[in-house]
C-alpha cells in the first residue's frame, strides 16, 4: 500500500473516530471536508520549496481537513473554543508531496449586550510533514473585531490581524524561515434571511525571511457570493486574486527579484444529503503567473466530495 493509499484509508479512520468523539461528555464540534482536488499543491500560504524548474503545476489528488472543537462557554458572552485539526494530502503520482498538517488552537470570544461588537482571539501552533519528514512548524496569533451596525447578522464587517512564524527544517528550505504580519478587513452581507450571503475581502502581508530573495509583500483580493436556492441546495461563486513581490534576486541563473500575480475563480454547487451530511462538486481556473519560469502555470482546477458537521 503506498502512501496515497494510506492517506485515503486514514481519511475513513478519522471520520468515524471523530464522529465518536462528538458524542462525549459536553459540547463538541466536528467539521470534515474530504474531496478529489485537482489544484496547486503549492499554495501560496504555504510556501513553498527551493527544488528547481518543473516541479510546480496542478496535482490531482485527495484532500481530508478535519477540526475537532470542544465549546465552553464563561461568564457574561464569554466564549472559550479549543481547536484540533488534522489535514491530510495524497498524490497517487507524487509521494513527495504527500503531506500531514496538525494543528491545535485556542480561542477567545467576547461580545457586547447589544451585540454589534465582538472580539475574538486565537493563539495556535501548527506542525506539517510532506512525505513523512518533517517541512515546516508555525506559531500563529490573530485578532479579530467584529461590527454589526444592527446587532445581527445582516450586515457584518471584519478587521483582522495576524502574525506567524515558518520554521523550514530541511536542509535545501535554508533561507525561507520567515515572519510575517498580515492584516485585512472583510465586509459581509447578508440579506433575504441569509439566503444569499456576499463576502469581499483585501488583505496586506510582509514576510520577513531569513535571505531577502523569499521576503515578499502582498496584497489579496477575494470575493465570494453564496446564493441557497432552497433549504437543501446552494450555488457559489468565487474569484481569488494576490499580486506578491518578492525583495532581492532569486536565483544565480533567474538575477532578478521574483514577483507572481495569482488568480482563481470558481463555481461550487452544494446539496444537503443527511442532515449531518453535504455533497459537492466545483470547477474553477487558475492562473499563477511569475517572473520565474518553474512558477509560471495554469490550468483547470476542480474539488467534488463531501463535508460533515456535527
Amino acid at each position: 500500500m503506498n502512501d496515497y493509499m494510506r492517506i485515503c484509508c486514514c481519511t475513513l479512520g478519522l471520520a468515524a473516530a471523530t464522529t465518536g468523539l462528538a458524542h462525549a461528555e459536553g459540547r463538541f464540534e466536528l467539521q470534515s471536508t474530504n474531496m478529489l482536488i485537482r489544484a496547486d499543491p503549492f499554495s501560496a500560504d504555504e510556501e513553498l520549496t527551493a527544488l528547481g524548474a518543473g516541479v510546480f503545476d496542478l496535482e490531482t489528488g485527495w484532500d481530508s481537513n478535519t477540526w475537532v472543537r470542544r465549546v465552553q462557554p464563561l461568564s457574561g458572552r464569554q466564549v472559550l473554543r479549543f481547536e484540533g485539526q488534522l489535514r491530510l494530502r495524497g498524490y497517487s503520482d507524487r509521494d513527495e508531496l504527500n503531506s500531514v498538517l496538525v494543528t491545535p488552537r485556542v480561542q477567545y470570544w467576547n461580545t457586547t449586550a447589544d451585540n454589534k461588537l465582538q472580539l475574538r482571539l486565537s493563539a495556535g501552533y501548527s506542525a506539517m510533514s510532506r512525505d513523512g519528514d518533517a517541512h515546516w512548524t508555525r506559531p500563529e496569533a490573530e485578532a479579530q473585531l467584529r461590527y454589526r451596525p444592527e446587532g445581527g447578522r445582516a450586515l457584518e464587517t471584519v478587521f483582522r490581524i495576524r502574525a506567524n512564524a515558518y520554521d523550514f527544517e530541511r536542509a535545501n528550505l535554508q533561507g525561507l524561515d520567515s515572519e510575517r504580519v498580515r492584516i485585512g478587513v472583510e465586509q459581509f452581507f447578508r440579506p433575504m434571511d441569509e439566503a444569499l450571503q456576499v463576502r469581499l475581502s483585501a488583505y496586506f502581508e510582509q514576510a520577513d525571511a531569513d535571505e531577502d530573495r523569499f521576503s515578499f509583500d502582498e496584497t489579496r483580493l477575494r470575493g465570494e457570493v453564496i446564493w441557497n436556492i432552497d433549504e437543501a441546495s446552494s450555488v457559489a461563486l468565487l474569484a481569488d486574486f494576490r499580486d506578491r513581490e518578492y525583495d532581492a534576486a532569486f536565483s544565480a541563473q533567474e538575477p532578478f527579484a521574483r514577483e507572481d500575480e495569482r488568480f482563481e475563480i470558481e463555481a461550487r454547487y452544494e446539496r444537503k444529503l443527511t442532515e449531518h451530511v453535504n455533497a459537492f462538486v466545483a470547477a474553477g481556473y487558475l492562473d499563477n503567473s511569475s517572473n520565474i519560469q518553474a512558477r509560471d502555470y495554469d490550468g483547470a482546477t476542480f474539488r467534488a466530495g463531501f463535508s460533515l458537521r456535527l
